[in-house]
């Protein structure tokens, strides 16, 4: 059913697959801050040292945002599926969280504001 070129190419793609994720991984730094935006409208910007839980209130719901240890969770929301709290726990400035039902994301920041225009 499967030749030995289908095999190659399998292995192949698997192999560029996982070198371009390690690659990325590898660009990732711990950030610093994490930006709130609301329906594309910037909420504010909160240090990732202070530890704090954020209320985000918008006209299409309500979020909870934790930031405990340098790292950001969504410990809250009233959007129908709840999957932007099966994300966990973020820190590092090529990582999102985003609640599609309310238009929330929060986006890690670097401390270069060249990582985020990057990104």
């Amino acid at each position: 059913m499967f030749k030995k070129a289908d095999i190659f190419l399998a292995i192949l793609l698997l192999t560029l697959g996982f070198g371009l994720l390690a690659l990325l991984q590898g660009f990732s730094v711990p950030g610093n801050s994490v930006a709130v935006t609301v329906d594309g409208e910037l909420q504010g910007i909160y240090d990732l040292s202070d530890n704090r839980v954020v209320q985000i209130e918008s006209a299409n719901g309500h979020n909870t945002m934790e930031i405990r240890d340098g790292q950001v969770s969504m410990t809250e929301a009233d959007c129908p599926n709840g999957d932007c709290m099966e994300f966990g726990s973020i820190r590092h400035t090529n990582q999102v969280i985003v609640c599609l039902p309310n238009k929330v994301v929060l986006t890690i920041r670097g401390s270069d504001e060249l990582d985020s225009i990057s990104y």
